[in-house]
């Protein structure tokens, strides 16, 4: 939808009359406006295939012994629980703070790359 609502900006419009082709309207006028939404939804993909992972791994349906797999180690982790709860807390940090890492770098890449935040 973003690159719908540019492809109908007047700038798009100005290179068309200009007889710019088309080639060029997409690389200088487009992309770098639709740049920003689609990095951003890629990092949050991202983050949400590996939570999707570790989950199915910690449902069984995943990763399988001898593979190694975050939802893997919590499900092998969980018999012992209470007497060492170490073995389920450092994957589980690991997948948090994976997708936190992939959802701010989406965030600050929206930032330097949205032209519309620039000053």
């Amino acid at each position: 939808s973003t690159t719908l609502s540019v492809k109908q900006s007047d700038y798009v419009k100005a290179a068309q009359s200009r007889a710019d082709s088309t080639a060029y309207i997409v690389l200088r006028e487009i992309a770098p406006n639709v740049m920003a939404p689609v990095i951003v939804e890629g990092t949050i993909r991202i983050s949400f295939a590996i939570m999707l992972g570790a989950t199915l791994s910690y449902l069984g349906l995943g990763a399988q012994p001898p593979a190694s797999d975050w939802g893997l180690l919590v499900s092998e982790a969980r018999p012992y629980l209470l007497r060492s709860p170490w073995l389920v807390i450092w994957p589980g940090l690991g997948i948090a703070m994976v997708s936190i890492g992939f959802n701010l770098l989406g965030d600050g890449l929206r930032d330097v790359l949205n032209p519309r935040s620039r000053h």
